[in-house]
């Protein structure tokens, strides 16, 4: 897309310049605040989208800035900045056990995280032994998937030579230029990484698919791994019951419309993500987003914090969460 192509876009979807520096910035009727704290992958572009298009947007002065760690995003719910904000799963249930007022709104992806590979690809988890592997948030999603489904299918991880960086980018980077083997990465890294190792020469190889793997090893019915979405301040979400439910039909809307429009939509996400166009659109397939309430999908997220808790309890901060940690 060319400068002007940019800006025309910009401009019908009422995209401010401050989208640049890594915020979507939508100006409603009301000067009042509304802010979505979204993480640095693929759902984040849904919450841009319904800001920019949607009703909620319109109404307040609403904005998404993007968190660049799971250490920030925790910092910023102890001090009480972050109201309303996408975070893996788990670590909305660790918040909560730990005396934070948080709840679950939603499920905005099943599952993006992918195996890539260098120059020939993989059949199955085992293939990875004895190869020199990368991947972002050690702890966090996605090592906890990794090592849960290494766990149950009874491989030893440490015939991998595992590291870990800090953000995805970071993790693409070392992939690409540090001699690793494989690496995962969420999207749209994984994308990215492809496009990438081609100007530099490197055939990168997206291999099969890791829900699938989860589905099959733990006998599910649906491909289905609740990996984050977005939780809030309860006290926060008891006084803008109303505005949730703008904000649900905003993101549904918001999620038919980049499906639709994966092109426009990818244009959205170089405001926020650190991905080019082309690699933002490219990983839209493989991203598994959705939008759906957490109290439609508890047994569903029970189950997978259940699987969460046996693997290692700290994960969830001891236990599960309480009822009324489903808010929506």
């Amino acid at each position: 897309m060319n400068r002007r192509e940019f800006l025309s876009t910009s401009a019908a979807l009422g995209l401010g310049l401050s989208g640049l520096f890594g915020q979507v910035y939508a100006k409603g009727n009301n000067q009042s605040d509304w802010t979505i704290y979204g993480a640095p992958a693929l759902p984040s572009i849904t919450i841009a989208t319904a800001l920019l298009n949607g009703k909620l947007g319109k109404k307040y002065k609403s904005q998404l800035k993007i968190w660049n760690s799971p250490d920030q995003l925790r910092a910023g719910v102890a001090n009480g900045t972050f109201k309303v904000m996408m975070a893996p799963s788990n670590v909305g249930v660790n918040l909560a056990n730990q005396g934070a007022s948080v709840g679950q709104i939603n499920m905005l992806t099943q599952g993006l995280n992918n195996i890539l590979t260098k120059n020939k690809p993989i059949n199955e988890l085992g293939d990875l032994y004895g190869k020199k592997m990368i991947m972002p948030f050690k702890n966090d999603m996605p090592d906890i998937v990794f090592r849960v489904l290494f766990q149950k299918l009874g491989l030893d991880i440490s015939r991998i030579q595992l590291d870990y960086a800090a953000t995805p980018p970071e993790a693409l980077a070392m992939f690409l230029s540090k001699g690793y083997d494989a690496a995962f990465l969420p999207e749209p890294m994984a994308s990215a990484s492809i496009l990438k190792g081609k100007t530099v020469g490197v055939k990168v190889v997206r291999n099969f698919d890791i829900l699938n793997v989860w589905k099959q090893v733990f006998n599910q019915k649906q491909a289905l791994i609740p990996q984050a979405g977005i939780i809030a301040d309860k006290a926060f979400f008891a006084a803008h019951q109303d505005d949730f439910a703008l904000l649900h039909n905003d993101l549904v809307n918001a999620l038919s419309w980049l499906k639709a429009n994966t092109q426009s939509a990818a244009n959205i996400g170089t405001n926020y993500l650190p991905a080019a166009a082309p690699a933002i659109a490219q990983s839209i397939p493989h991203s598994n987003l959705c939008v759906l309430k957490s109290s439609d999908i508890k047994d569903e997220m029970m189950n997978f914090f259940e699987i969460l808790l046996s693997h290692n309890p700290k994960l969830l901060g001891g236990k599960l969460p309480s009822n009324d940690f489903f808010l929506w």
